[in-house]
This record gives structure tokens, C-alpha cells and sequence, in this order.
């Protein structure tokens, strides 16, 4: 994989912030866990769900390629995305939605340029990748 993460199968030309990429987890519980009367922990575990975050910004020479992606990223008509992310040594492709992101806009010899200080997403995924 040339690009750090893939957007429905498609690499955009776009740099992800040095170091900005994160993983994380989230082994989830389904509404049947809880503490018992003794305080113990009982567990009904549905899976373990892995997100990334990011923060990316436009190269000068194709900010053509971020409003691609912006537009792609925000489209409503999608309720989540095919994602692939490093993961291991290896890649891990799955669905994952984004609820926002931001980014500012500087106008520079008269052209608009969004995203010089950066679009900072957060993927959550739609399903667990490992199951019980």
C-alpha cells in the first residue's frame, strides 16, 4: 500500500500529519454486563472494535486531491466507508463511519486554501473486527 490508508479502495493524494496517525480499541459489552450485587464484573462481551484518527492536510501542488477528498469523506449519501489502515505489519480493511471533521480556511494570492493547519477525522468502526 503506497498510501497510508485507502478510502474505498482509493488512495488519495493527500499527507497524513507525521506521527498523527492512531489506533485504538474498545473490547464493548453488550447491555447484559454489569456489576453484581458482590461487585463483581460480569461480562457479556460483544467484540472488540478497532478505530484510527488522523489528521490530514493538503499538498501544495494538488489541493485539487484534498477537495476530493473533503467531498468524498462528507458525503451524506454514505453511511460509512471501506476503510484500510496499517494494522500490524500487515493492512486491516473494514467499514467505519465518520460523524465530522474540520478544517480552516487561509486565502493566499487570492486562492482558497483549506486545510494547511489540517482536517482532523476520527474513524469509528460500523462492526467489530474480532468477535467472541
Amino acid at each position: 500500500m503506497d498510501s497510508v490508508f485507502l478510502l474505498d479502495g482509493k488512495s488519495y493524494n493527500v499527507e497524513v500529519e507525521a506521527d498523527s496517525l492512531e489506533r485504538s480499541f474498545a473490547v464493548t459489552d453488550t447491555d447484559q454486563s454489569g456489576r453484581t450485587l458482590d461487585y463483581t464484573m460480569n461480562r457479556d462481551i460483544i467484540g472488540t472494535f478497532y478505530n484510527y484518527a488522523m489528521k490530514v492536510y493538503p499538498k501544495p501542488d494538488d489541493l485539487a486531491a484534498y477537495d476530493a477528498f473533503y467531498d468524498a469523506i462528507s458525503d451524506p449519501n454514505y453511511d460509512s466507508h471501506e476503510m484500510t489502515f496499517p494494522y500490524g505489519q500487515e493492512t486491516l480493511t473494514f467499514q467505519a463511519y465518520v460523524s465530522q471533521g474540520k478544517d480552516r480556511l487561509r486565502i493566499r494570492k487570492g486562492r482558497n486554501i483549506w486545510g494547511m493547519e489540517g482536517m482532523s477525522l476520527n474513524f469509528t468502526a460500523m462492526e467489530p473486527q474480532r468477535r467472541r
